[in-house]
């Protein structure tokens, strides 16, 4: 992958939020990735910024989700809300949403920082 981006987007904390970031995803990368790539990336996204619009927020709070994308060799692409984290369980078998273990099982490395004010979750995954 020859391209460089760096972009930071934001989204507004709305139930359409996840489907502007795949076409945030779609606009920047679809001239770089095959189309299954691409599909993998757009899901990751979606479900990270979904995950921001409905924990990510205290009540009333109107602060938009920031979509950091950044490609340089390898894709990398953060999610960052101010909510207060959580604790992932990606193993465990809860009934919760699937959406880390997706982003485990379809990126090279995934992780998360969080604080009591703010919580950052990011995936990097290479190109072919």
């Amino acid at each position: 992958m020859e391209s460089r981006v760096r972009a930071l987007y934001k989204i507004e904390v709305q139930p359409e939020g996840p489907a502007k970031a795949r076409r945030i995803i779609a606009e920047e990368l679809s001239a770089v990735l095959s189309p299954s790539e691409l599909d993998d990336v757009k899901l990751m996204v979606s479900e990270l910024v979904t995950n921001g619009v409905v924990h990510g927020r205290q009540e009333d709070d109107t602060t938009p989700v920031m979509l950091d994308l950044c490609v340089n060799g390898q894709i990398r692409c953060a999610v960052r809300d101010q909510g207060p984290g959580f604790f992932a369980r990606v193993r465990d078998a809860e009934r919760r949403g699937w959406g880390l273990r997706l982003v485990e099982q379809l990126s090279d490395r995934w992780g998360m920082q969080c604080s009591p004010r703010r919580t950052e979750v990011w995936f990097e995954r290479g190109c072919a």
